[in-house]
């Protein structure tokens, strides 16, 4: 394998793709252009893609049942935190870092007599509850980052 014939093998997707692609940017800018930022910039896709799709899921996924479904999808996983702390910090704030996190000031261990220490979890999110979509960001990064804690718990 090399990086020849990696991109032989991308291109046999690109290639019959770019024509429609191509099409489908040039629409993409034309429906966006009014709106104040790049469209087509790589860091804007999420955002400029999301529009009517997130709008139509939220009611879905409401932000208040975040953590409750998380809890109830991984009880039904048979996932268990045997005895961790988790510390959550779910709310978007001024000055907050912008990233889902996980870290553990405390990981799982067993003392020299075998005597079970539980973790203790520290995890944040980045949701803001009034914003269209905050809830499916809520339980997706729940979901990502609780399952690091569960991992190490």
């Amino acid at each position: 394998f090399s990086k020849k014939v990696l991109f032989e093998t991308l291109d046999t997707l690109e290639i019959p793709s770019r024509d429609i692609n191509t099409k489908a940017r040039a629409a993409l800018a034309e429906a966006k252009k009014d709106e104040g930022y790049d469209p087509l910039a790589p860091w804007n896709t999420s955002f400029t893609l999301a529009g009517g799709v997130e709008e139509e899921l939220s009611p879905y996924f409401p932000f208040e049942t975040a953590v409750e479904t998380w809890g109830k999808s991984f009880a039904a996983l048979g996932i268990k935190y045997r005895g961790s702390t988790l510390n959550l910090d779910l709310l978007d704030r001024k000055g907050k870092y912008s990233n889902g996190f996980c870290h553990w000031p405390t990981p799982s261990y067993r003392k020299a007599d075998g005597t079970w220490v539980p973790s203790v979890a520290n995890f944040t999110s980045l949701a803001s509850p009034n914003t269209v979509g905050s809830g499916k960001t809520a339980l997706k990064t729940l979901l990502h980052e609780g399952g690091h804690a569960a991992h190490f718990a």
